[in-house]
């Protein structure tokens, strides 16, 4: 749970576009897909599948859908209405730059549909059902929904050092954690991911529209 965190300081502080920081961006992300299954497979010798969880898939993608368009709606009246609106604007050339510096820009279409469809796939495939998962199976479910949404959250807040200042990265990041505790709960009731899933797509399409903003300020 601490590797994605210490990752996302090499491929997004220190050598951001770079062969180096390329290499770890791509080897957290190898290493988020397999190591649930070593783990799972090899080590703990579990079933992949928990035959014994009733798995609701369509209760799951509404819960998932109304929670996504709750945010998405919440983050357009921040953008569009709300007092916080300087925010976006203040910081764009720093977002534009960073986005530049990643080598996206020319491609940002596709870069937004990768982050927002298969690495939001990915993130919910080792947050929620390995991180989650197997920390409910140690401790409470509430404590593992706060310890699974602090993995999640970490290595957010340094990303977001990148766009934001120290203090509002931090707020920013404590609503990627809130969001991804509501996604564990959602997974936790429903035994399916697709909610999660649903509602992470759809955030991180307005999160990559925030970004297109920034980037034709």
């Amino acid at each position: 749970m601490c590797l994605p965190l210490a990752a996302s300081f090499f491929y997004f502080v220190l050598f951001p576009g770079t062969f180096l920081g390329n290499s770890f961006y791509s080897g957290i992300k190898v290493f988020l897909l397999a190591w649930p299954f070593i783990a799972v497979c090899w080590l703990m010798r579990e079933p992949l599948i928990e035959k014994n969880r009733e798995k609701r898939h369509f209760p799951s993608a509404v819960a998932g859908t109304t929670f996504g368009l709750v945010v998405f709606a919440s983050l357009f009246w921040l953008v569009k209405g709300s007092p916080f609106a300087y925010l976006i604007t203040e910081n764009s050339a720093r977002i534009s730059e960073r986005i530049h510096g990643l080598g996206v820009a020319e491609h940002y279409l596709w870069f937004a549909l990768f982050i927002s469809f298969a690495h939001a796939a990915l993130e919910e495939f080792f947050w929620r059902w390995f991180a989650f998962g197997q920390l409910r199976k140690l401790i409470s479910v509430p404590w593992a929904c706060f310890w699974a949404a602090v993995g999640f959250a970490a290595h957010h807040v340094v990303i977001l050092t990148q766009f934001f200042p120290l203090g509002w990265a931090l707020i920013l990041g404590s609503c990627v954690g809130i969001g991804g505790a509501v996604w564990s709960l959602i997974y936790h009731r429903y035994g399916s991911l697709l909610g999660a899933w649903i509602s992470h797509m759809i955030i991180d399409l307005g999160l990559m529209w925030v970004g297109w903003i920034a980037l034709n300020a």
